[in-house]
């Protein structure tokens, strides 16, 4: 489906006020359900990774009646990249404007040994890469898991922008993720945490994909949004042990318009597609258009 943001910019290139030259397609985990499609969609649900269009193509139907317009863009995706791809949308290539503070993955869940305590890996439950991690509750006591974050900085990203977290629960006995943005751990005296918090409840058992608002963010013993030294994700239960198969964690930039540069049509996948690991796959998204004939 092209979106109303792609009409604008299709428009514009044909008048030749806008370059196209080049296209990238961009991969992501979520169906219908989970984000509906509609040509008011500005990015994908859950995008995991996005490659440049190597190739475009036409395809012309006059069998049919009206005679049906088909552009063809194809795309490689590396042997590095794995996931269960439901979604594929179209961008140009290239931006007129410059942002530091873009849509970006925070974490994917695929190192255990990044984390601590450390957790379990999961190979059978997963929708990015090849495996998630699953974190557990200490029994009927709640359970955090901390990453370390290399000069994180969340000071750009303004209220309507948005944490996209995707997440497997196990079992029954989950009452809510928190996740928390350090910008002090200390874990010797946790009164010392300044932090940024945000949970997220209301889920069901099986794969959920849960959106909040960077205004949803509750600071504790006023944190610094310039410098986060740590991720905290900590897993809350009701009365047994919870279990949690995490699988990525990014923001996405909700509140930056650029005239030139957006999705230009976005498209759900009737069959899932496994992209595994170790071998290159070839992608094709087709944008079908009308002329009113």
């Amino acid at each position: 489906m092209i979106t109303k943001f792609g009409k604008r910019f299709l428009t514009n290139f044909i008048a030749g006020n806008t370059s196209f030259s080049s296209k990238e397609i961009a991969i992501g985990i979520a169906n219908n359900t989970e984000y509906a499609l509609s040509d008011t969609n500005s990015r994908l649900g859950f995008e995991f990774y996005r490659v440049p269009a190597r190739i475009g193509g036409i395809d012309i139907d006059a069998s049919v009646t009206p005679t049906k317009y088909t552009v063809i863009y194809s795309a490689t995706l590396p042997t590095n990249i794995a996931g269960k791809i439901n979604e594929i949308g179209v961008y140009p290539g290239e931006r007129t404007s410059k942002n530091s503070f873009d849509s970006k993955f925070i974490t994917d869940f695929e190192l255990p040994f990044d984390w601590t305590p450390t957790p379990d890996l999961d190979q059978n439950n997963y929708r990015i890469g090849d495996s998630s991690l699953i974190f557990k509750s200490s029994g009927a006591s709640q359970q955090e898991y901390i990453l370390p974050l290399v000069g994180f900085d969340l000071s750009g990203y303004g209220a309507l922008d948005t944490i996209c977290f995707s997440y497997k629960v196990n079992n029954a006995f989950l009452s809510q993720i928190k996740v928390r943005f350090y910008s002090l751990y200390d874990s010797v005296t946790p009164s010392n945490n300044k932090y940024y918090e945000v949970s997220f409840a209301n889920h069901s058992v099986g794969n959920n994909l849960k959106e909040k608002s960077i205004s949803d963010l509750v600071a504790v013993n006023s944190p610094s949004l310039d410098n986060i030294t740590n991720l905290g994700v900590i897993i809350v239960p009701t009365t047994s042990e919870a279990s949690v198969s995490v699988d990525g964690l990014r923001i996405n930039d909700e509140d930056t318009f650029d005239p030139s540069y957006g999705l230009i049509a976005r498209s759900i996948l009737t069959n899932e597609i496994t992209k595994v690991s170790g071998r290159e796959s070839q992608i094709e998204f087709k944008l079908d258009l009308s002329f009113g004939d």
